[in-house]
């Protein structure tokens, strides 16, 4: 698959997240669970998500740490495992992946190539954002990902 890679510059974004160390093969599942729990937890505060889902992982052979949340107006008060984070502002390379959330490694590649070949280091972790619902969607086919990398010059 060819991926069209964009340069993007992102308005820092207030989120609601879990912060996590996962093994790679229950990564799916505890994002679906992630995102139930956060539901449940932003409809009881009244808060409106400002968009999709998003995870954000740095993987450690067969482990992730991963941050998975929503974007969110405002912070939001800390329950149990639910914390306020953000989402950088700055310039960011992204592209679309079609297909299963569980493969998103050829996009990952796509643009950390894309960056190299201009010279650009990443400037933090990169983020995934699900315009599909993982929960519901059993057609890979019709899944949407952006993948999202915050870069600066070297």
């Amino acid at each position: 698959m060819t991926y069209l890679i964009e340069a993007r510059t992102l308005t820092s974004q207030d989120t609601a997240v879990v912060r996590s160390c996962v093994p790679n093969a229950q990564l799916h599942a505890w994002l679906i669970g992630v995102y139930r729990e956060l539901d449940r937890y932003l409809t009881d505060l009244g808060v409106r998500v400002c968009g999709p889902p998003f995870a954000r992982c740095a993987g450690h052979g067969d482990v992730v740490d991963v941050e998975a949340g929503y974007p969110v107006p405002g912070p939001v008060p800390d329950k149990g495992r639910i914390t306020a984070s953000r989402l950088p502002g700055g310039r960011a390379a992204a592209t679309v992946h079609h297909g299963s959330c569980t493969d998103l490694d050829p996009a990952e590649r796509a643009v950390a190539d894309w960056l190299t070949k201009r010279g650009l280091v990443a400037a933090g972790p990169p983020w995934d954002v699900y315009y599909t619902n993982l929960a519901a969607q059993p057609d890979d086919a019709v899944v949407r990902t952006d993948v999202v990398a915050p870069y600066r010059s070297t």
